[in-house]
């Protein structure tokens, strides 16, 4: 919309610059409100607060200006560790019909976005370059740019200027959406939308069907619903965030619209939880995750069976559009995540990060259980996996005994990593706590917080790890791993191996030993005894 598109009786308007000001408003500074039988034009250009105008509150940004009529009393409130830059442009504007019909009446005393903010900036400065001048030319030149400046506000405010009552209603509307925090007054909504009060409120209940202030803790009820679904539940802060004067006036309102308590709410509803990396751990606490990565669904025997349960998403690269469109509560994330990654996730929901790598699954576990207040039902778990590693030992002493020396393997197309006490190699060394072959426990104490396995080693290495009993998993993620081991098993290198000619080498399943998770190491438990119970090792022999 350009200003040729609406027109404002300028012409019979006489300005006159009497003076011009810059404030800088923090917390040191004591005099912050101000009043002024002028005109005043208000432009900030740095900082962010509130600007409250006869008791109406703006929130102020960069570009935010409000035209002032005369008599109007305007205070600042910064924001904490706010510094707000603000230029006061005072004026007269003479006019020679009714006051009540100025022409500045009818776009004073709001908020208007003046952009580009640097044009104006320009003008108000080559103004304060004249403030001092008394030659006739210059006071003409500051007349022209005083003009100007009121122009540039007067077009942006036109532009921004309701065509009706009901249009302006409907922006009060979103502004109580957008600063539902605030202590509202229907008065100053209906000051907002230049109509009276009691015609405010009629048109605003033909709108909504309600009035304004039910609408009001209509929406902070909707907000208060959604941080009561996370973690940090604290109701005394809940009331206060959305903007109640106390708790219990927050629990009435709340019984009110939505028949429950906001305890009782609490109780009924799980926050809509993604994973992440978390997806094992939220199943093994109870809770079913909205969505979860792909391959967490389909490359996961112990997860596959809650697919109908949990929609799948994109893991490389992010589907963030199908995670935003599952509208989580709360994004489950990890340590090692990137700044970018942290930030883009948390314009879904929010997002809390739990350790990953410094951490093994059952610290993993309760850490989890932390955030989404299921701590009791994570001992109740470690308990139940702990008897389960008992009995699996038990069984173990029972079949081959416990003397063996074990290496867990996983095999590439081109070389084969060792395992240590995480991933494949946790249920072995660090559930059942069976005896790590030497050049494995020598890996393991020298872990460094970030690679569970070791470097890529030639084949030829192998001889190096002939253990009592060897676990093998080919790489699912390599398309050639498999065809290099089914070359390997055809190999003399391989053929030489102790471990293999006693027939102790037991491949395991890349969807059962690749996550690293809490059902999946209760699974493996199973998986150890079957196979030992079993003999077969299931490889392809030289």
């Amino acid at each position: 919309m350009d200003w040729q598109s609406f027109d404002l009786p300028m012409d019979n308007v006489r300005l006159r610059w009497i003076g011009l000001e810059v404030h800088t408003f923090h917390s040191g500074i004591e005099h912050r409100m101000f009043t002024s039988d002028n005109y005043a034009l208000w432009v900030m250009n740095e900082g962010e607060g509130i600007a409250v105008v006869d008791e109406q509150r703006f929130p102020i940004v960069p570009s935010s200006s409000i035209l002032l009529l005369p008599g109007t009393v305007i205070a600042w409130e910064q924001l904490p560790g706010q510094i707000v830059h603000a230029h006061k442009l005072e004026f007269d504007a003479d006019w020679d019909g009714d006051t009540e019909e100025h022409p500045l009446t009818s776009i004073g005393n709001r908020l208007v976005s003046i952009q580009p903010l640097a044009n104006v900036m320009e003008l108000l400065d080559q103004i304060a370059d004249l403030r001092m001048t008394e030659k006739g030319m210059g006071r003409f030149r500051r007349g022209i740019l005083l003009q100007e400046v009121i122009f540039q506000f007067a077009i942006k405010a036109c532009a921004d200027q309701p065509s009706n009552t009901k249009e302006a209603v409907l922006r009060t509307i979103t502004n109580i959406e957008e600063n539902y925090q605030q202590h509202w007054k229907v008065g100053e909504l209906a000051a907002m939308a230049c109509v009276g009060t009691r015609q405010y409120s009629h048109i605003f209940r033909q709108v909504t069907g309600t009035s304004p202030m039910d609408y009001l803790h209509r929406v902070r009820v909707d907000q208060a619903k959604r941080l009561l679904r996370l973690p940090s539940r604290d109701m005394h802060a809940i009331a206060t965030q959305v903007g109640f004067k106390d708790e219990f006036y927050f629990s009435r309102r709340f019984k009110q619209q939505e028949g429950v308590s906001p305890s009782m709410y609490m109780k009924q509803r799980e926050p809509r939880v993604i994973g992440l990396l978390f997806t094992s751990h939220l199943l093994a606490l109870g809770m079913t995750p909205i969505g979860a990565p792909d391959y967490h669904l389909y490359r996961n025997d112990y997860v596959r069976p809650f697919l109908p349960e949990i929609r799948p998403f994109g893991w490389e690269p992010y589907d963030l559009e199908a995670i935003r469109g599952m509208e989580p509560d709360l994004i489950l994330g990890y340590e090692h995540m990137t700044t970018g990654e942290y930030e883009q996730f948390s314009t879904i929901a929010e997002v809390v990060r739990i350790p990953w790598q410094s951490q093994d699954v059952y610290q993993q576990l309760d850490s989890v259980s932390a955030v989404v207040n299921k701590r009791s039902r994570s001992r109740e778990w470690m308990e139940q996996h702990q008897l389960r590693v008992t009995q699996t030992k038990e069984r173990l002493a029972s079949i081959i005994g416990l003397q063996d020396t074990y290496a867990a393997l996983v095999i590439d197309d081109t070389g084969f990593r060792v395992a240590g006490n995480r991933n494949m190699g946790h249920v072995l060394h660090r559930s059942l706590q069976l005896t790590p072959h030497p050049l494995v426990q020598q890996f393991i104490n020298n872990y460094n917080g970030h690679n569970a396995f070791s470097d890529k080693l030639p084949f030829e290495e192998l001889r190096n790890y002939d253990a009592d009993r060897l676990f093998v998993m080919v790489n699912g993620q390599n398309p050639h791993a498999e065809a290099a081991f089914r070359k390997l098993c055809r190999s003399e290198v391989w053929g030489n191996l102790n471990v293999v000619r006693k027939g102790n080498v037991h491949t395991v399943s890349y969807d059962k030993w690749w996550m690293y998770t809490p059902l999946a190491v209760d699974g493996q438990l199973d998986e150890i005894v079957k196979l030992v119970e079993s003999g077969d090792s299931g490889f392809i022999s030289s």
